[in-house]
Order: C-alpha cells, then structure tokens, then sequence
C-alpha cells in the first residue's frame, strides 16, 4: 500500500538550520507563488495602447479626435454606436439585436447591425414615455424594464423592433431619493428579480425595501437579500444558477474604504449595510461588532470608490479561457477621490465551480487621461456573437471589443 510522502530532505540536529534547507523552503514558496499569479492559458496580462476603432459616420463629438485605450493583448475596441448620450444598461434579443436603456430621455433603443460590420446600422427608438428606464432582461420574447417604481414588459409583434404593447408587471418596486437606479435579472426560477439602492448614502431605512434585491413571482415584492447599499450590477451566473451583484460602499469614510464588493447574494441573506462594510468593518457612526457579526461578508472586494455598475459572466466569448471564465465588470469611476480610480473593465476569474478563484484584473483602461475623463463605462454584455459590448454614459456609446491572438514571430526573426 502507498502512502503519499513529500520529501524534506536530510534529517538534522534539532535546532539546527542549514543555509540549503531554507533556500529550498525560499525557492519552494517563489514557485508556488509564481504558478498561482501565471495565467494558465498564457494570456499577459500586461496592457498595450491601441488606438480606438471609430467608424467615419461616428467621428464627431468625443470620437472626432483620436481616443487611445489600454487593453489585454489580442483585444481590440471599437465604436457599436455614438450619439447616445445617457447610455446604461444593455440586453440582446434572441436575433442577436442589442438593446439599450437612456433614462435620461426615457427611451430604450434598438441597436441593430444587420450587415454584421460591427457598428449599429441606425438606432431605432423600441420604447418611449417610459420613467428613467434602467435595467433590461428579455424572457419568453418580452422585454423586461425596471422603471423608477414599476417592472413592465414590453413586447415587439411584428419584429419592426419597436414595442407594440406595454404591461405592467408590478408596482411594488421603490422610487426617488438617492440611488435611483433599478436593475433587473430573470432566474432559473423564471421569478424577477430588481435591486433597489439605498435612498442617502449612511441611514437607517424606513423603506424596507431600499438597500436590497427583490424577488418577485406575482406583484408584490419579496425582501430576498438586505443590506445592499447600491448594487447595480445584478447577474444569475447561466452554468451554477447562483446570483451575483457587485455593490457600491458608503462614501466619506476615507480615500480607501470602504471597499468595493462582489457578493454572492443568497436569500434571507443581510450584507451589513449600513451597519457595516467589507469583511464585517464596523461602521464608525452606525456599526458595532456585535451588528456585524451575523452579516455575510463579500466573496471579493475592490479598490474603494471605482463605482462598479455592469456586470456580466464571460462565458461564449470568443476570448481567452481566464476572460471568458470570469465575472466582468464596469467601473464608472470614482468622484470624490484625490487620485480617480475605476474608469475601466476588470474581470474576476471564475473557476470550474463557480467560485471567484483570484483578484479582479484589468481588461480595458484608459478612459480617464490622469487629467480628465473622456469616457465612463457603465455596463459590460456577452454578446450573442462572441464579442464584448461596454456602454458609455459620458460619451454616449457603445464599444463593440473583440480579440483575435497576437501573432506568434517566425522562428529565427526578431
């Protein structure tokens, strides 16, 4: 019978200490460290500037001048559409048509490109009169909105892609004050689900329903998960079932904390808000250990104030296996940092379990200069065809990104 054994080397006097074992101890735990940062399908993770696509009927505005981003090697990023200003949230359709909400003007478009030449052929108004229209999800050939105080479902019946009718799902959905936002996802379970921030940024809510995710299978509204401050992005994973929402932390606490959070959010569930942040952290005006201690920390946290928003998993991209097998995510930016942070696309790589399996990396930076700011991604989309798609409220876009591998040089070249 075999035994598992690991060999130590040499036995030695107690208390000695031979200069060879402790560089073999040294030289064990740089290789154990270097095999848990390598990526394992060889992606650097190294950024280049490339120059961004912008098709010639969108350079005016933002894009008359040359835009230059910071991206993984491979990837390339280009102008989906211009002229959108307010963009947010996308879905796409089962014909591989991008949707897009703009609150701003209460409209959701229809983005299509039927030629397939990776730029938007017009931009189709799908849905008007609609109040500050956020979060989109297609079920059963309806367009699901999370409007400010209602879900409706909207439906297109003769494909002309413009909504022909609109029902009112339910009304038990909170309005005004603060984050306004809601955002909606379908589950397995075919129920709905919306997210509702918080109306201020530390308070106790009279409003049950603020600073949490909804469930709903009729019209009234089910308190899933609470103490949520502000999650925006909101995401069943498709292969586990489970969902996942990255939440915006309390500002005014400091340059650093409290961190951003990815959660995976679970019912009956409280995340601590406002009572607490990150790993169980008392808040100082609100919070006490014992508050805390009953709470459920985040699965991951980020750098504090970059404002994640979009979410979205990776899986049929048509990218290298450690984007494709991650949960990516939109930063909007911070607003009340010294130095900015967020202004990009990051991913936390996934593993084959469904587990968050190592710190988020970058994907896509440089919408902010150091000086100034010309783009804020808001939401990240796999899309039906293997590309990325990221919208921009700033620059009132969408950013169709697509990877092809670097080429290998010839042997004997250089």
């Amino acid at each position: 019978m075999y035994r598992n054994t690991f060999y130590a080397g040499p036995k030695v006097a107690a208390g000695a200490a031979p200069k060879y074992t402790h560089i073999m101890k040294t030289s064990f735990a740089i290789i154990a460290l270097l095999i848990l940062l390598l990526p394992q399908d060889g992606l650097c993770l190294e950024l280049r500037q490339v120059e961004l696509g912008v098709p010639q009927k969108f350079k005016k505005g933002t894009f008359a001048e040359k835009r230059e981003l910071k991206v993984l090697p491979g990837i390339s990023v280009s102008v989906f559409v211009s002229g959108v200003e307010g963009a947010r949230f996308m879905a796409e359709n089962a014909d591989g048509v991008l949707f897009l909400s703009v609150p701003s003007d209460g409209t959701v478009l229809a983005l299509p490109d039927r030629d397939r030449d990776g730029a938007a052929d017009e931009v189709i108004v799908y849905a008007r009169g609609l109040k500050r229209p956020h979060g989109l999800a297609f079920t059963d050939g309806e367009l699901l909105v999370a409007e400010a105080g209602s879900v409706a479902a909207l439906r297109d019946d003769d494909g002309d892609l413009k909504a022909d009718s609109k029902k009112v799902i339910t009304n038990d959905v909170p309005s005004g004050g603060g984050h306004w936002t809601r955002t909606i996802a379908v589950g397995p379970d075919k129920a709905i689900y919306v997210a509702a921030g918080s109306s201020c940024n530390a308070c106790i809510e009279e409003d049950k329903r603020r600073a949490a995710v909804l469930k709903f299978t009729g019209q009234e509204a089910e308190l899933f998960a609470t103490g949520l401050r502000n999650t925006v992005g909101l995401e069943f994973d498709p292969i586990t079932g489970k969902l996942w929402g990255v939440d915006n932390g309390t500002d005014m606490l400091g340059e650093d904390i409290p961190p951003e959070e990815v959660n995976l959010i679970e019912q009956g569930k409280d995340y601590g808000w406002p009572y607490c942040y990150g790993n169980k952290v008392p808040d100082p005006q609100l919070g006490s250990a014992g508050r805390c201690a009953g709470t459920t920390a985040p699965e991951v946290e980020m750098q504090a104030h970059s404002a994640p928003l979009g979410v979205a998993f990776g899986y049929g991209l048509k990218f290298p296996n450690m984007v494709e097998n991650s949960l990516l995510i939109a930063f909007h930016g911070s607003w009340n940092r010294s130095v900015p942070t967020g202004y990009k696309v990051v991913a936390v790589p996934f593993n084959e379990k469904g587990s968050p399996a190592g710190k988020p990396f970058d994907v896509i930076t440089g919408w902010h200069t150091g000086k100034e700011a010309w783009g804020r991604p808001v939401d990240v989309h796999a899309g039906r065809d293997g590309a990325m798609y990221v919208s921009d409220d700033h620059a009132g876009a969408v950013y169709k990104v697509t990877y092809e591998a670097p080429k290998k040089k010839a042997k004997g070249k250089r």
